[in-house]
């Protein structure tokens, strides 16, 4: 991400840096853990409950991420909305299509592989327009569900474009508190209810709050006053994020979502207030990962069934070390992809937009 906070009129912001490079490591490093958490977990007869905590953080991560990032590009004030939702779309749709066709392909050609995947026209159009649905199933791709709450977020956050950064921040926050609290007294709720009024909107309104801190100089005074305290606080938070049992895989009561939200956020905060202490090295890799993490989350799926095939057909995997050796090659080979993937697809939609819009677009 090349985090660019231009003086504009439609995005201007205080400006803190070209690139804020804690929140660009933190994508990458989320994105390696959603990857690590499939990877590892696709052999495994019965889920594995602290893979599957190390996956939905990193999920919570970058929609905690994605709210500051989006609040600080939109700037101080009133943005202009179709610009605004026409730069998302050039950032996250060709990449996804692209990666729901391919879902669509190898569903239709090895339907055996797919358990729960069966492709029909209206799945694929709610897929396309990120509209979740379980009947037909939509999101084709696995992880799609996360992009349909970006799509949504976007959409508001665009909504209130005529808005201060500060008021739409206040507003949008009470609009999904709004929400969520519908979403714990509803009654039979469908689906399409239970999704939009899911505790998991709370990620991008704590990163709406943290750009704010941002924003308005908090993150210096606890970088000069209390590093120590928020890694303190940190650690804390995410030992107990893990120490607290989860009843089930799929379901989260709102306080344990509260404390993911959490846990996720002191992530953030650390890394922000020690990026503006002076203490964060420059790794090129960790920036590189940043870059190429929207590809690492989307394709490192597709070469995990093969690759898991192939370690069944040559060694014991049931056995701990050579279930931990495959573990290792698939877990390079899942990234080798994913990296191919983001030069070859990814990348170069990047490119193009950014010379259509003649600035650089906020990754």
């Amino acid at each position: 991400m090349t985090q660019v906070l231009a003086t504009t009129r439609y995005y201007s912001t205080a400006r803190k840096s070209d690139e804020v490079l804690s929140i660009q490591y933190l994508r990458g490093l989320a994105a390696f853990s959603v990857l690590a958490t499939h990877t590892l977990q696709w052999p495994l007869l019965a889920p594995n409950m602290g893979l599957l905590k190390t996956g939905r953080f990193g999920v919570e991560i970058f929609f905690v991420v994605s709210g500051f990032i989006i609040t600080l590009v939109a700037g101080d004030g009133r943005f202009d909305p179709k610009d605004f939702l026409l730069r998302r779309i050039f950032r996250i749709v060709p990449a996804y299509w692209i990666a729901t066709f391919l879902v669509l392909a190898l569903a239709l050609i090895m339907p055996q592989q797919f358990r729960n995947t069966v492709p029909t026209l209206e799945g694929l159009f709610k897929s396309l327009l990120f509209i979740p649905s379980i009947d037909p199933k939509a999101p084709l791709l696995l992880l799609g569900w996360t992009l349909d709450y970006e799509a949504f977020f976007y959409v508001a956050f665009a909504a209130l474009f005529f808005l201060s950064s500060g008021i739409r921040t206040l507003v949008l926050c009470l609009a999904f508190a709004a929400l969520v609290g519908i979403g714990q007294f509803a009654q039979e709720p469908g689906f399409l209810q239970s999704f939009y009024t899911s505790a998991s909107l709370v990620g991008f309104c704590a990163g709406m709050l943290v750009a704010q801190a941002y924003r308005h100089g908090l993150i210096d005074w606890l970088a000069a006053r209390a590093n120590a305290a928020l890694l303190a606080v940190a650690a804390m938070l995410v030992t107990l994020f893990y120490v607290v049992p989860w009843p089930h895989a799929g379901v989260m009561s709102l306080w344990l979502h509260l404390l993911m939200a959490a846990a996720a956020v002191s992530i953030v905060l650390v890394g922000l207030s020690v990026e503006r202490a002076g203490l964060l090295p420059r790794i090129g890799l960790l920036r590189y990962f940043g870059d190429a993490s929207y590809s690492v989350y989307l394709f490192h799926l597709f070469p995990i069934g093969a690759i898991w095939a192939l370690a069944r057909g040559f060694v014991p995997i049931d056995q701990t070390l050579y279930y931990l050796l495959a573990s290792f090659v698939a877990i390079v080979a899942c990234t080798v992809f994913s990296l191919i993937s983001y030069h070859l697809i990814e990348r170069p939609f990047l490119i193009r937009s950014r010379a259509w819009h003649r600035t650089p677009v906020p990754a």
